[in-house]
């Protein structure tokens, strides 16, 4: 049966348009139908949360059936399938074509119940919604504040908190101090502060680093600063408002750009807002109902119960959906993300995206356009921001207005899984393709790419501290779609479990070097190449290879092919399956590529540029 029907979404022949389409495009839709069929086939849709309606598809000829629809009711997801009436053993079967049950997209398979169909995903976006250029084309630098420089004279801490301890060297792993129930009584420090960033910026520049996300700045007790004390406030251990402009202005002469985390879904509760310690002034909603505070918040039983994030009761949810709370964090001249913004900042990461409303994300965008020209707003989402459903409700985080895009969690994944060999080369090029079929466009394009970051483990710790590995998962990180975020001290090799001890000091002197100048190298690179930064994206498999193309034309593009079987490979274009438009097999041909052998566990990356020779780089 599925030889006699067929509809690939990856194919125009079947589709067209590919992938997600603004509100109100005509997409049309054929499907093969060689089976006898009695007329007629149907196209099942229904929009997401809505109402399902069946469109009469006509027949072309040559077994063929099409249906060109318009997608009029309003940006979000569309599902659909089909619906076909055939004969067989002389009898009439309803039968229906659908998604494969990886619900990946691509080619699909029959159904013999409707109760069973998975449906293929369409998002239809409300407007191309594009990044600014100096982000998309960037290369990102996360840094953990405490743990990258303590630039001051002699390494003296600067402001240390009281019932706090600082750590004997810069060399000491990180550890919790917890007392019987688990919460932590006293907050460690190394003393990393914004003039060691100052001094560091040669470095990050000579590394090719052009945006500086940096984590939460503002006066808060941890040394992670998610628990916010005082939005309104840089903490004194890192420096002050002034040292902040310094370090704008000084990434500026060097062409980078800074984007804050911005920690908007909860407080701390040693904060003036709610202050439950009584550290700061005046009544906070946890001392007095009748505290302007009061309101920010949400008591189930005062003082002592009340909504927190993910019942951590040192992160008092604040209640953003209350006027008072969205004018202090963004509609207010002087709110939190104008104030902030107006220095010169190039955007914000917005901390936990699924705890704000679509109408907050939407508020806080508005606010950094009316404050800052080409600036971006970026979400921390962990899975497809496409077809995310948060609180029992579907978010529309990259349909324009909102967020300009997510951070990857999802190519971590893959990239992972693949060097892992927890999943093969073709699932791997069926999840990046899906990725690429759910988002619109651009916002596929302006993802916040990672391997690590200051909650996952270490990229060296969970490659099992394996340079070559490493080396692997850093190319795929600069040559996948999207803006590449290195975690500090990824570059150098830093090795860590899970918090808190992915959050070591940076090892100033003492580097992994080989790896420090692959990195280098890769930068150089993607800031030289325009398919790396524009190009289309293809990924491919062949038995236990895997193969990624960024296309912008035959002069123009990168290539890497991944070994990750355990014996030598050879790629034999003639078996890679021809799935796209994009045909694999002849372009690789006509570019002699066709003779391309990989020793066990490794990769290689070729570079094309205009008027040149392709460039072969073993890894």
């Amino acid at each position: 049966m599925t030889e006699k029907i067929y509809y690939n979404s990856w194919l125009s022949e079947y589709k067209k348009p590919f992938g997600a389409v603004p509100i109100n495009q005509k997409v049309t839709f054929t499907i093969t139908c060689k089976w006898p069929v009695i007329e007629p086939v149907y196209l099942i849709v229904q929009k997401d949360f809505g109402d399902t309606f069946e469109v009469k598809m006509h027949s072309i000829g040559q077994f063929q059936y099409q249906v060109t629809i318009q997608l009029t009711e309003g940006q979000g997801l569309y599902y659909y399938f089909f619906k076909v009436l055939v004969q067989k053993d002389q009898k009439d079967e309803v039968v229906y074509y659908g998604n494969n049950q990886r619900f990946k997209g691509g080619e699909g398979q029959v159904y013999k119940q409707e109760h069973e169909v998975k449906p293929y995903q369409l998002t239809s976006y409300l407007y191309t919604d594009p990044s600014p250029k100096w982000y998309r084309e960037g290369i990102a630098y996360h840094i953990f504040v405490d743990r990258f420089y303590n630039g001051n004279e002699n390494g003296k801490v600067l402001n240390p908190k009281q019932n706090s301890f600082l750590y004997a060297n810069q060399e000491d792993l990180p550890m919790y101090i917890k007392d019987k129930n688990g919460e932590i009584v006293r907050w460690e420090f190394y003393g990393g502060n914004l003039t060691g960033i100052i001094q560091k910026l040669p470095y990050l520049k000579e590394m090719g680093i052009t945006i500086l996300y940096l984590s939460p700045l503002f006066e808060a007790r941890s040394n992670h600063k998610y628990d916010t004390g005082d939005y309104l406030k840089i903490d004194p251990m890192f420096g002050d408002e002034n040292t902040f402009k310094e370090l704008i202005q000084e990434a500026k002469e060097f062409e980078m750009r800074i984007i804050l985390d911005g920690v908007f879904n909860h407080s701390g509760a040693d904060s003036r807002y709610f202050n439950r310690y009584g550290t700061y002034p005046g009544m906070g909603a946890y001392q007095s109902k009748e505290s302007r505070y009061f309101e920010w918040y949400t008591f189930e039983k005062f003082p002592d119960r009340y909504e927190s994030w993910w019942g951590v009761k040192d992160l008092p949810k604040l209640n953003t959906q209350n006027p008072r709370v969205q004018s202090f964090l963004y509609k207010d001249q002087n709110s939190v993300i104008r104030k902030w913004s107006k220095l010169g900042l190039g955007g914000w990461r917005l901390d936990v995206a699924d705890e704000l409303s679509d109408d907050v994300l939407k508020g806080m965008r508005l606010a950094l356009e009316e404050t800052v020209e080409d600036s971006v707003l970026i979400g921390e989402v962990w899975e497809d921001a496409s077809n995310k459903i948060a609180y029992n409700k579907r978010r529309h985080y990259i349909e324009g207005g909102q967020l300009h895009g997510a951070m990857n969690y999802p190519f971590r994944e893959i990239i992972i899984g693949l060097l892992q060999r927890s999943i093969t080369p073709q699932e791997a090029a069926e999840k990046w393709m899906n990725l690429k079929e759910n988002y619109p466009a651009e916002a596929f394009k302006s993802n916040f790419n990672n391997i690590g970051t200051h909650d996952t483990e270490r990229i060296y710790t969970v490659l099992n501290q394996d340079v070559t590995k490493l080396k692997q998962a850093m190319a795929l990180l600069f040559i996948v779609p999207g803006v590449p975020c290195l975690y500090y001290g990824d570059e150098a090799g830093v090795a860590g479990k899970a918090d808190p001890d992915n959050r070591r000091m940076y090892p100033w002197g003492k580097e992994n070097k080989e790896i420090q100048t692959f990195v280098k190298k890769l930068a150089i690179i993607r800031s030289k190449e325009t398919s790396l930064k524009e190009g289309d994206f293809y990924s491919f498999s062949q038995d236990e290879l895997m193969g990624i193309v960024r296309f912008s034309n035959q002069e123009e593009f990168v290539i890497m092919i991944l070994n990750t079987a355990n014996k030598e490979k050879r790629l034999e274009i003639a078996d890679i399956p021809e799935q796209y438009d994009f045909k694999f097999s002849s372009f690789l041909d006509e570019n002699h590529l066709n003779h391309i052998q990989l020793q066990p566990n490794k990769a290689i990356l070729l570079v094309k540029e205009k008027s040149r020779s392709i460039k072969t780089t073993i890894i």
